[in-house]
């Protein structure tokens, strides 16, 4: 049986961290992120549960999660996942989206899952070029590549994007938070 791998490379030019899964056969939970999340998936069949929509995704299919987009993932096969993506905060995709667009706003991708192939392999080259420490301008260059198809095909403003029920959660965090804080100064 395979073994399991979880390799990360933050990307200290750039801001953005790569990451790459391989042989993972463990669900992940609901959850979601204060950042975008941009992968493609490389092997395998996982069912990707994303703001209540269910998605079959599998080699060359692109999640593309916002800021705050609940998600959840379980393998649908026999076999393993392997995944390869980026962590990406909203100040750089503010960057990205100014240098590509000449507008300082934020995206909302307006798909949780696309199959594009010009931007799978705009993604893999970038994720690759961030994983064995390519050189600054042709990461850069490649970056631009893809979020310029990205932010041109797939986006819209990050306000529509946002789920109603957003600020409900903001108050229920701040509120496990707050409820946490007290559990262990009561203590």
């Amino acid at each position: 049986m395979k073994k399991e791998m979880r390799t990360a490379v933050y990307d200290d030019e750039l801001r953005i961290d790569a990451f790459r899964f391989e042989g993972i056969v463990q669900p992940f939970p609901n959850h979601f992120h204060e950042h975008y999340v941009i992968g493609v998936v490389e092997k395998g069949k996982r069912r990707l549960s994303c703001k209540n929509k269910i998605y079959c995704i599998e080699k060359g299919s692109v999640p593309l999660l916002n800021p705050g987009d609940n998600h959840a993932c379980v393998q649908s096969d026999e076999g393993t996942f392997d995944y390869r993506g980026l962590n990406i905060s909203k100040g750089v995709m503010l960057d990205l989206a100014e240098e590509a667009t000449g507008k300082r706003e934020l995206p909302g991708f307006s798909k949780n899952v696309i199959c594009d192939g010009k931007i799978t392999r705009y993604l893999r080259a970038f994720h690759e070029m961030v994983m064995n420490g390519a050189s600054s301008f042709r990461k850069e260059e490649s970056l631009l590549l893809l979020f310029s198809a990205l932010i041109q095909n797939y986006s819209h403003p990050f306000e529509s994007c946002v789920p109603e029920c957003r600020q409900e959660i903001e108050r229920a965090c701040e509120f496990l938070e707050q409820w946490t804080v007290s559990q262990v100064t009561d203590k």
